[in-house]
């Protein structure tokens, strides 16, 4: 019988002081897990009974690495298997508060991540924790810079619920327009003048997006000596980068703003932290969230300080549930206390970097042979390129840039055609233009077409 009583109060805190305690809190929570996992979770019971393992093999978390790793391509081929079987439960752990979309599946279709009530509650308590862990106070208000997407990302709705769990106001600017059936996006003036109008305090969003507003807040000589923080996900800063923000920034008047990464992931339904720029991403919910640092080809854990696979194991989740679920990067963990705020929990102390066939271009995670796929059957033989580059070469924070170029003759109702395909496949508009016959022609040594290139590492 699955024990449902509700886990100490502590379990709803963020990092903790005392490793004994966070240990503690892990193990009760995984206990829990486990019971569910081989009752009730259709994809690890068959798994594991395959393996010949059962229930008492896993006495604690030690015995934890004894699951293998699951893949994106794993939980994309049949989400729903990874969904608790919730019958019986209670009320809260049965009832779908709302369901987010991740990674594209091979057919362009995003997966779905599915949170009951009860795992909603627990987002709440992991947003709050972000925040406290980013410095934000009663006094804060957030402009919401992310934009309206055509299936439920986390990134724009998870901000509401941050600031709700925190009781602090958010503006949405609503850049954009996701769809030909919305009519209520921004273009990028309007933004600019309603992050005016509201005098955030708070900048979150998407690092080029925020850049480009920044940098037309200036042009326009917009002032705003109010920012102090800026949240950034969805792509990679480098320094260099956070530099370059850092001078738009005072050229609005907040050259004293933070600037502060969040490494986040629909799995997690939030992200690991900056408490203070290079003290490392912060697990802000560790004995609800377990993160390793694994060997990408044994899936065994790495010690602390090496390189290897992040993996990330949900210990308190009641609608989909992964354990040991590789996310596609690859970086260093520390679980010593950082020396910056104090807090004991798990720590990326090194960017964390792509290694898997996925790959993120403005924000969305692409899965190219998807794409290849897709494009193959509607042109046959007919030769192209998809490319992935800054819209301003060697600029990161100048955006991305989806580019298909078709070897011939072309027209306008080819070319809208051929983008309205890609966005439905992967939630990317590309730029579609024709090139000369023998314009792609592979050269050098290679003698296979080259169909998809990511630029964006090129000088």
């Amino acid at each position: 019988m699955t024990d449902t009583t509700p886990l100490k109060p502590h379990l709803a805190a963020g990092p903790f002081s005392d490793a004994s305690q966070l240990q503690a809190a892990r193990e009760q929570a995984f206990a829990q897990t486990m019971d569910l996992v081989f009752e009730r979770h259709p994809y690890y019971r068959e798994r594991l009974a395959e393996l010949g393992l059962k229930r008492s093999d896993f006495a604690s978390l030690s015995d934890l690495p004894r699951v293998p790793l699951t893949s994106k391509a794993d939980y994309m081929a049949a989400p729903e298997r990874f969904v608790l079987e919730s019958q019986g439960l209670p009320l809260e752990m049965q009832t779908v508060w709302d369901t987010m979309y991740t990674t594209g599946s091979t057919a362009g279709r995003p997966t779905p991540f599915v949170s009951t009530s009860y795992d909603f509650f627990n987002t709440l308590e992991l947003q709050r924790s972000m925040l406290l862990l980013r410095g934000v106070t009663p006094q804060d208000l957030i402009a919401n810079l992310f934009p309206l997407t055509p299936t439920p990302h986390g990134a724009w709705i998870r901000v509401l619920h941050a600031a709700a769990s925190l009781n602090i106001p958010v503006v949405c600017a609503m850049p954009g327009n996701p769809s030909p059936y919305f009519g209520l996006g921004n273009a990028l003036d309007e933004v600019v003048a309603l992050v005016g109008r509201s005098q955030a305090t708070i900048l979150w969003g998407v690092p080029s997006y925020i850049q480009r507003t920044l940098l037309r807040a200036a042009e326009l000589g917009q002032r705003w000596p109010k920012v102090r923080k800026v949240f950034v996900t969805g792509e990679a800063l480098a320094e260099s980068a956070r530099t370059q923000m850092q001078q738009a920034l005072q050229g609005v008047g907040a050259a004293s703003a933070q600037i502060s990464i969040s490494y986040g992931a629909t799995e997690m339904q939030g992200g690991m932290v900056e408490c203070t720029p290079g003290s490392g991403l912060h697990n802000p919910l560790p004995a609800q969230l377990l993160i390793e640092v694994v060997d990408p080809a044994s899936g065994q854990p790495l010690p602390d300080g090496q390189t290897g696979a992040v993996v990330l194991t949900h210990l308190n989740r009641r609608g989909t549930v992964l354990l040991r679920y590789a996310l596609g990067d690859l970086s260093v963990r520390s679980l010593s206390p950082c020396p910056a705020c104090g807090a004991v929990t798990d720590r990326l102390v090194q960017t964390p970097s792509r290694h898997d066939a996925l790959l993120k271009v403005k924000g969305m995670l692409v899965h190219p042979q998807a794409l290849i796929d897709h494009l193959d059957s509607r042109l046959a033989a007919r030769p192209y390129l998809l490319s992935v580059q800054h819209v301003q070469p060697g600029q990161p924070l100048s955006g991305d840039r989806l580019l298909l170029q078709l070897e011939g003759e072309g027209d306008a109702a080819t070319q809208a055609d051929l983008a309205a395909r890609i966005k439905a496949a992967c939630g990317v508009t590309p730029e579609v233009e024709f090139v000369p016959s023998a314009a792609l022609a592979p050269s050098g040594a290679g003698w296979k077409a080259k169909k998809f290139i990511d630029r964006r590492g090129a000088p």
